[in-house]
């Protein structure tokens, strides 16, 4: 019940922010950042504040109640009592007393270490990805070029930055990128040093991450979702959290005076070589596939606000949060007049043997049961009325046999997952998913039509790569409509094609005037030049 609340608990935080940021999407984007990473910060302090402050004690609703009714700890407790109720002698069940204890041990602790080990797994990838930085910095090289040089003097003389930064350079990366907070490091690959013209705004992007001590709310990201890896809305508030740390610093780059045509230009052209491993612990300038459109309609956009986070926004959003934070931590839901069955454990011990052979539910059994109803019509005969909640729960799983393909039955129902979706599916091309995969398919928006649809673009693409496109924005009507003109290439190829406006009525304007180029780059680097829209 604990890990339950807990996860309920951070749906709700994950919702609220996700709400707030919702309804400010017209405010900066340092300012909406200040709302996601106040609401990471939420989830991280759920726990520990859960212990240290004193409890709040609620009644549990009934929808609640039905939830805890079937998760595995308390499926197990209750079959527990069944073989109670069903033990034929004295000398039987006394002998089983001490085994029921431990069973229900040993179930409890399995499900405390099922959360535990993705969480240890996440965090230990955190761990290996900052490893790797501090092997890259003590492989690279300083930059001594003086235009890379001067480009963060200037930057950090208009940010009111006096830290050293440390400038280097290696061979082992795709794209530049930026970590830490006392000692911060800007880490340039070749292409970028013998780019010089980029440097103003390369270093002006990285260096507003370090201003803003994006390198921490990054770390509090990777803590948050390895904490609460089983809840859905705490990845997406990361992965907005993370979106919105970039396009901070994307206005950090045009306050510098840069154009945006050329740092859109610069963003695609990076994109291609985003680093990674490299970006689990660290900042950089290449977007990721599915945030690359959106940068660039953003950067190319003259009407987003753009202003830094204000003292007051800072202060009004953390006191908001607190106020909602805090108590949640401290409630604690109790069994109430709405529940279905109130589970309760006592130590194993010996048990009368008039009770056990008279087949009734004891109260100091491992699970009994209150607020019992009358005795529904199809109870045994034998058991009392009241042991009805009981059967009504745990005799459906026993009458019916339903074992692990129940249980998966019950999360695909839980998901929101019907027979109807799984059979669309199939039908879509993508026959024999499992409810992981369909639970991934279902949250990343991909419908039947949209699955069966990409796949009639000629494309040989995984439901991944579905799942993938979806998140990007692309369509099949579009990759179909530049596959007929020849225009062949990846998922990135279409998607960098599209958010810079190489349209179905582009194409055969380039080509009457003579150039009938193919190829994905040339036609991306001929539409971003082009301004107008104009080849």
């Amino acid at each position: 019940m604990t890990l339950l609340l807990l996860a309920l608990k951070s749906l709700l935080v994950a919702a609220v922010t996700l709400g707030l940021l919702r309804l400010t999407r017209t405010r900066s984007a340092a300012e909406r950042s200040t709302i996601a990473h106040l609401g990471l910060f939420a989830l991280v302090a759920l726990p520990l504040a859960s212990l240290a402050l004193p409890t709040l004690n609620l009644p549990l609703p009934a929808p609640m109640a039905r939830i805890a009714a079937i998760d595995p700890v308390g499926r197990a407790e209750r079959s527990l009592a069944v073989r109670d109720r069903e033990a034929p002698t004295p000398a039987a069940s006394a002998s089983s007393a001490a085994p029921t204890s431990t069973s229900v041990g040993t179930v409890s602790g399995a499900a405390r270490y099922a959360f535990l080990l993705p969480t240890l797994v996440l965090l230990a990838i955190t761990l290996a990805a900052l490893l790797r930085l501090i092997g890259l910095r003590a492989r690279a090289e300083v930059l001594v070029d003086p235009d890379w040089l001067s480009a963060l003097a200037r930057a950090q003389r208009r940010m009111g930055f006096k830290n050293g930064t440390a400038l280097l350079w290696s061979d082992e990366l795709g794209s530049p990128v930026s970590w830490g907070m006392m000692r911060p490091v800007i880490l340039l690959n070749n292409a970028a040093v013998a780019a010089p013209e980029q440097a103003e705004a390369i270093i002006a992007h990285e260096l507003a991450h370090v201003v803003h001590f994006d390198w921490a709310k990054l770390i509090l990201a990777r803590v948050a979702t390895a904490t609460f890896w089983f809840n859905p809305l705490a990845w997406v508030l990361a992965r907005e959290a993370h979106q919105l740390r970039e396009e901070s610093a994307d206005d950090a780059v045009l306050a510098a005076n840069i154009a945006g045509v050329d740092y859109a230009e610069l963003l695609i052209g990076v994109a291609r070589h985003q680093c990674r491993g490299a970006l689990l612990g660290a900042h950089g300038v290449a977007p990721s596939k599915s945030s690359l459109g959106r940068r660039v309609r953003r950067v190319l956009d003259q009407s987003p606000a753009r202003g830094p986070s204000g003292r007051s926004w800072v202060a009004g959003f953390a006191t908001g949060m607190l106020s909602m934070a805090v108590p949640l931590a401290a409630v604690t839901f109790v069994p109430g007049h709405s529940a279905l069955a109130t589970i309760q454990t006592v130590p194993a011990g010996p048990r009368p043997a008039a009770a056990l052979s008279s087949g009734a539910v004891r109260r100091d059994s491992p699970a009994s049961v209150v607020n019992a109803g009358s005795r529904p019509a199809d109870l045994p005969a034998g058991l009392p009325p009241t042991a009805a909640p009981v059967a009504a729960v745990t005799g459906q799983d026993q009458a019916s046999g339903k074992s692990d393909d129940g249980d998966e039955a019950d999360n695909m129902r839980v998901l929101g997952i019907g027979a109807d979706y799984q059979r669309a599916m199939a039908q879509a091309g993508f026959p024999n998913l499992s409810s992981d995969d369909l639970a991934e398919a279902r949250a990343g928006g991909v419908s039947p039509e949209y699955a069966r649809d990409m796949r009639a673009t000629g494309m040989r693409l995984s439901l991944e790569e579905v799942i993938e496109a979806r998140n990007m924005g692309l369509s099949a009507a579009y990759i179909s409509a530049m596959r007929r003109f020849g225009i062949k290439g990846d998922l990135d190829d279409y998607q960098g094609m599209r958010v810079v406006g190489v349209t179905a009525e582009f194409v055969p304007k380039l080509r009457s005037r003579g150039n009938n180029t193919t190829d994905p780059d040339e036609l991306t680097s001929l539409r971003a030049a082009g301004g107008n829209g104009d080849p």
